[in-house]
This record gives C-alpha cells, structure tokens and sequence, in this order.
C-alpha cells in the first residue's frame, strides 16, 4: 500500500458498504467502476434521428450558438427522408459498419420509438485510437453513407447539393469551424476533443445538469458521478500525481463517496441549522478525530480575545473534512431554500466561516474554492441575465479552477432545486435521464463504487 489511509464507505441512506477500504481502491486507474465508466464515455454517441429528420426537410444547419438552431434554413434544400421510420434498419447497417468482426462488443440501443440510438463502439477501437474522436467521427461518416446509399444521394450528378446538406447536417460546420455545430444531433457523451478548454478535461465536459440527470436528482449519487468525472479529468491533467494524489484521494473519497458517512452527519446534525452552523459541527469532528488540535495555552496561540489558532496535523485530511462539510452546507443551504441560486453563496463565503473559527487554518482547496466561488457568483447573479448555476459546463471557464472540489456541491444544489430555474435540468438534459433508465452502469453509483472496491481491496 502506498498509503496507509482506510476508510468506510456508506449510502446516501447511512447503510455500510465497504470497510476498512484502502483509499487507493478508489483510485480512477483502479477502481474498476470508475474505468467501466471511463470507458462507457469514451465509446458512446448520441444519434438523435428525429433531429436529424427535421433539420434535412427544413435545410436547417451551420448554426453557431445553442440558442440559435434555426438562424440559417434553406428548406428550398430540404430532403424528406423518413428516419425514423427506418431507424431499425439504419441500425442494423450502422452496426454492421462499425464492429470490427461479428460479434465484438459493438452495441446500438434504439429509444423513443427509434428517434434516439445510442451508439456505443468496439472497444478496441478506443484503445488504439489517440483519442475518443472516433464516437463522432466514425459513428457520422457511417450514418451518412447508410442515408446516402438507402435514400438514393449517392450519385453526385444528381443534384449534388443534397451531399452537401447531408454533411452539414451530420457535421455542422466542421472542419471550418473547430467542431460540429452545438446540439449536433450526432455527439460523443463529452464534448469533441478539438474543443476541449486544455489537455485532460474531457472527463468534465459534461454540463452540470446532465450529472443532475444522470443520477436522476437522487442528491450523493449524482455527486458521486461528478466526483467520478472530475477526479478522472484531475488524474489526467496531472493534477494527482506525486505530491497530491493523496490529496484528490482523500477529498475524492469524502466529499464525493460518503467516506465515513460524514457528509451525511454533518447533514443530518444540521439539518435545522445554517451554513455556518456545518462550519462549527467541522471544527468538533476535527477535533475529535484528531484531524486538529487544540493550540498550547499561551501567547500567541491563544490571542488576548480568547481567540484560538487551532494546529493542523494532517492538511490532506483536513481538506478531505473541509470540502465533505462545504458539501454538506450547500446540501443544508439548498434544502432549505429548495432552490440552487444560493450555492454560489456558500463557496464563495466559506473561506471567511473557518477563518472565523478555525484560527487561520486553511480553507477549502487552499484558496480555489473561494476564488471560484466568488467568480461563480458573479456570473450566475450579475451576467448572463443571472445564468443558472446548472447550465455550466464543469470545464467552464469560470467553475474549472478547483481541484475538483467544486462542480460536485453545485450539482448537489441542482438536485435539490424544486423548479426555480430557468435552465432545469428536466429543460436541458431530458436525454440524460432517458441515458439513466437505459445505461445502468450510471445506477447506484456509491454501491457500485463501493463493492468495486471491496473487490481489489485484497491486491491493494
């Protein structure tokens, strides 16, 4: 073992499910939950065949905002092609295009009467490729030769432009633009790797509600998915090597897998109290955990006021403590308020709570919470027209900085927001909850989790 930390892990419900767990099984390379899920993002695309019927009769396309979808129609372009209403053939030869010998792990799934299919390529095919782009570029080629050779547009003399309107509808306007257009009705489940905001952030592409809609609202499950996500993008960047992979470890495991059930303490202790009530229930776990320790009684660690700066022992765990409480306070704070706009308010105050009472000990992050934080609320308040804390990208420029630490809390938030926003999840991410009932890789997530653990926990 490289580490000697163990840990419980517990349910969103305080049900034990794993003892004494090495925290390296829960590391992203290991665990062999987070790599199936890994893998699960890398593989699948989203082929939404309705979509794509609509914008082929209308010669809707080449658009350049989400918001904008029907700035440039030509239906004077438009094809009437019956998708649809073919879809099961189309994927039955999109399958037979894509495996690379009968009978691999190539899987199509039809939805919604064959308006969606979710595609999910050989696996083999991501292990060679440089990357996941073949769940785009792959997956689009071969859908536009199927609808070319069904529906008779493979003749180039023959009103040529109809190749065109094709591939700007599977394409957008790529490669004169960086990548397919927003909302392309063929997708990998991330964002295409030529749009990525830097090296490694794949893994936390996702927007904030799709994580909501993946766990179904269900509040630490959907946080144990953006936990997954995030520590796989930091282990990627970087960001967990060395010198801090304890530290994405350990705040990993308590802030985003219930580790000792202390997120749900903490929820429970104060389930009538404030944010700052969660700050000085922290203090009285750390104290008693031997996380910190009482400063000697003496100048100057205990100024004329009384007031009391504490020792810390071990900074990783006290930072695993803190951002599982900054969790914990905006699980209280939105549950009171059963809405999300106040999240920000919690990750940007929180430094000043435990400077308040913990004698200058570190807060959240050492530092990245609040600073992102206080950016966050400024663009979730005062621009965008108050934008909704859901409708970030966990990649975005204002919520990357942390260490993985924030995304999660603001995802909690979302969970338990009753219908206050303008961008709900149930408004933008409807496809993502469809994913949730289909894919079941996504279900009970800190079971699966845990029990994947418990499996290696003997090798480790």
């Amino acid at each position: 073992m490289k580490f000697e930390d163990k840990i419980d892990l517990y349910s969103d419900e305080g049900k034990l499910l794993a003892e004494k767990v090495p925290i390296e099984a829960l590391h992203p390379y290991r665990n062999p939950y987070m790599k199936e899920i890994y893998l699960t993002l890398k593989r699948t695309a989203i082929v939404d065949l309705g979509k794509l019927q609509g914008m082929l009769r209308d010669g809707r396309t080449g658009w350049s905002t989400t918001v904008g979808q029907d700035e440039i129609k030509m239906p004077w372009y438009g094809l009437d092609l019956d998708l649809v209403e073919d879809s099961e053939e189309i994927a039955e030869e999109l399958k037979k295009m894509l495996q690379l010998k009968e009978g691999d792990d190539t899987n199509i799934i039809s939805l919604e009467g064959g308006s969606l299919l979710v595609v999910q390529l050989p696996l083999e095919v991501l292990r060679l490729s440089a990357d996941y782009s073949p769940a785009f570029t792959q997956v689009s080629v071969a859908l536009g030769q199927i609808i070319a050779k069904k529906y008779g547009l493979d003749n180039p003399l023959d009103r040529p432009y109809r190749f065109g309107m094709l591939k700007n509808c599977l394409h957008g306007r790529y490669p004169q633009y960086v990548g397919p257009n927003p909302g392309n009705p063929v997708a990998p489940l991330m964002k295409v790797p030529s749009i990525l905001e830097g090296m490694g952030t794949g893994y936390k592409s996702f927007m904030i509600n799709h994580v909501v809609a993946l766990g179904n609202n269900r509040t630490l499950h959907a946080v144990a998915l953006a936990t997954i996500f995030e520590q796989g993008a930091q282990f990627e960047m970087g960001n967990a090597v060395g010198w801090y992979e304890r530290y994405q470890l350990l705040g990993s495991a308590f802030q985003g897998f219930n580790a000792n059930n202390l997120v749900l303490d903490m929820v429970k202790e104060n389930a009538r109290g404030t944010a700052y009530d969660v700050v000085l229930t922290l203090m009285e776990r750390a104290l008693a955990d031997g996380v910190i320790e009482e400063p000697p009684r003496k100048y100057p660690f205990v100024q004329p006021s009384g007031y009391k700066l504490y020792q810390l022992k071990d900074y990783a765990m006290w930072n695993a403590y803190g951002v599982a409480e900054l969790l914990a306070a905006v699980i209280v704070n939105s549950g009171a308020m059963r809405a999300a706009q106040n999240t920000s308010a919690v990750l940007g105050s929180w430094n000043d709570f435990i400077a308040f009472e913990g004698g200058g000990l570190p807060d959240p992050d050492a530092g990245r919470v609040m600073g992102t934080g206080l950016g966050f609320g400024f663009y979730t308040h005062g621009l965008y027209g108050g934008a909704g804390p859901g409708a970030f990208t966990m990649d975005h420029v204002i919520v990357r900085h942390t260490s993985g630490f924030l995304t999660p809390c603001i995802v909690a938030g979302m969970c338990l927001d009753a219908g206050s926003q303008i961008f709900r999840p149930n408004v933008t991410s409807g496809l993502y909850y469809t994913l949730a009932e289909e894919l079941p890789i996504f279900q009970n997530p800190l079971e699966k989790l845990a029990e994947a653990a418990e499996s290696i926990k003997g090798e480790i």
